[in-house]
């Protein structure tokens, strides 16, 4: 009967589609990618390739009723298959798991496939500030684990974007995950100054400040007292500043 029931779906026509053509996920999680036959006929006997640039280089082959993982961490929804769903499981995403992949469905007499982007994002750090006091005293905001290089915006006590007077650097990491360090010179007087990140995801914008004060003049390096705030907005207006 199954033998049967095969031939009889595979002489269909179908297309093969998703409810989404843009899936973000996070870097060491699992995620899905979403595809499945219309009208929802049994794939069993088909052929299911998923691959990204090569055709003959699948992250996963379902063929012959036979299931040939490429990377390990990919699996189909084997119980599922009689139902129409081609899904790709993605294991313990990884930021090179980033970009297109196509889902190809054979059925011998017909063949359909549907396009996916996977966008992966990091775990990225809360911002930390590291003073340095050398020739020229600084304040250096820094980040690590972005899977895209934030915005990052420099703001004084009065809410003025100061930006232009800081320096940006960017280093990946092994992951292919970004460091991203903001240097602002200072001066030695009261002010208080906030660095905002803010990624081009729909994740949070984060926001820390610190409060700088010079009790002594004469004294400034021994006199001074650095205070860090620290706050997650998820909703943050323009020129807004972290209270101490």
């Amino acid at each position: 009967m199954l033998t049967t029931a095969i031939l009889f779906f595979g002489s269909e026509r179908f297309q093969v589609v998703s409810p989404s053509s843009t899936l973000r996920a996070l870097v060491s999680e699992d995620v899905t990618l979403p595809a499945s036959l219309s009208p929802a006929i049994n794939a069993q006997g088909f052929e299911v390739r998923w691959f990204r640039d090569n055709f003959d280089s699948p992250v996963l082959l379902y063929h012959n009723l036979q299931i040939r993982p490429e990377q390990g961490r990919t699996a189909l929804f084997l119980e599922e298959l009689a139902s129409g769903n081609v899904s790709l499981r993605l294991q313990d995403v990884r930021a090179s798991d980033r970009g297109l992949y196509r889902c190809f469905v054979d059925s011998g007499p017909w063949n359909e496939e549907v396009h996916i982007t996977l966008k992966v994002e990091g775990h990225f750090e809360l911002p930390f500030f590291v003073f340095h006091k050398d020739q020229q005293t600084r304040l250096e905001c820094s980040s690590e684990k972005w899977s895209s290089q934030p915005e990052v915006t420099w703001r004084d006590m009065n809410g003025v974007d100061v930006t232009s007077a800081s320096t940006i650097t960017v280093q990946r990491d092994d992951e292919g995950l970004l460091r991203v360090s903001s240097v602002i010179p200072i001066k030695w007087e009261f002010n208080v100054f906030s660095c905002l990140m803010r990624s081009n995801t729909v994740r949070p914008t984060y926001q820390i400040c610190a409060e700088i004060w010079k009790v002594d003049s004469s004294n400034p390096i021994t006199a001074e007292e650095i205070l860090l705030c620290w706050a997650l907005n998820l909703k943050i207006a323009p020129g807004a500043m972290c209270n101490g």
